[in-house]
């Protein structure tokens, strides 16, 4: 992650201990930063890359300024949002309480916009704020950067996809009851039959490569928003899903072959970690690999 993009904390004298768990994917970096003593901090942001952040922090004194907002002074600010879009400035300082602090921070793309057909939609600012589905979603990247070898290319792309547009159509709703503008657009429906065959075969026929979200969507000329969202409607699993899913059921079948060791089959599928693969799929079938092949014999 390139640190200018990323929220930098300066301590007013003594250094505090720091545990960080960070990750980069192209469209997505992630951080999730804890502070079990904090002290005294300043903190600023001004990133190329639009940023979502859940707090959980408790300060008996600061404030944060946030470019096109007033001044927040509240002091309570565990399991509040921030966004940040790409050039805003954030920028405050805080006197921490005696609990520890942590935040998890989602840098998005801003390229994604494009892809979620938003029609010139601009993005502002909004601090302190409440979601309760987007704060799932950071709760679940928390959990993707302890493991983030266990996640496919497609399946950040999806995430990245969704929480950018979940932070659209919140806003969105806001101008609409505020009265700014007129309509939203939202679009319903799954894939017809030769769409799901088309996408279905050429995941297939690359079982062995990490497809990319945009790459699938481009098959059939959608967004990778809309795409996300007609192929779950038409499928049931989202498209990361569906992948492994297949993923599984051909090393299943390379399994049957003994002449095949454990780490062929799982390089055959395109995984050339064995650990991610044992993992993987034992979340799917409930047995290591191993097993399942002695259950075979």
């Amino acid at each position: 992650m390139n640190p200018d993009d990323a929220i930098a904390v300066q301590f007013h004298r003594s250094k505090a201990d720091i545990l960080k768990l960070s990750h980069g994917w192209e469209v997505l970096d992630a951080a999730h930063v804890m502070m079990a003593h904090p002290k005294p901090y300043d903190f600023t942001l001004h990133s190329s890359r639009h940023c979502v952040v859940l707090l959980n922090c408790y300060r008996r004194d600061g404030e944060t300024n946030l470019d096109g907002l007033l001044r927040s002074t509240i002091k309570d600010n565990r399991g509040k949002l921030t966004f940040i879009p790409a050039g805003c400035r954030l920028r405050g300082w805080a006197q921490p309480g005696s609990s520890a602090m942590a935040f998890t921070a989602a840098y998005l793309d801003p390229k994604l916009c494009s892809s979620l057909d938003a029609g010139g939609q601009q993005l502002y600012p909004i601090m302190h704020f409440e979601h309760p589905f987007l704060t799932q979603m950071m709760l679940r990247l928390e959990r993707i950067l302890a493991h983030p070898e266990n996640y496919s290319r497609v399946y950040v792309e999806s995430f990245s996809v969704v929480m950018l547009s979940e932070i659209m159509s919140f806003q969105a709703a806001h101008r609409l009851r505020d009265g700014r503008v007129d309509a939203t657009r939202h679009q319903k429906g799954g894939l017809a039959n030769w769409q799901c065959k088309a996408v279905c075969d050429y995941i297939d026929a690359n079982l062995h490569q990490d497809i990319s979200l945009v790459e699938l969507a481009a098959i059939l000329r959608l967004s990778p928003y809309h795409f996300c969202r007609a192929f779950k409607h038409a499928l049931g699993v989202p498209p990361h899903r569906y992948q492994m899913d297949r993923r599984i059921t051909w090393a299943r079948t390379l399994l049957a072959d003994h002449s095949l060791s454990i780490t062929e089959v799982a390089n055959i599928i395109g995984y050339g970690s064995v650990s991610r693969f044992s993992a993987l799929f034992r979340r799917f079938t409930g047995h290591s690999p191993r097993v399942f092949r002695r259950q075979l014999i």
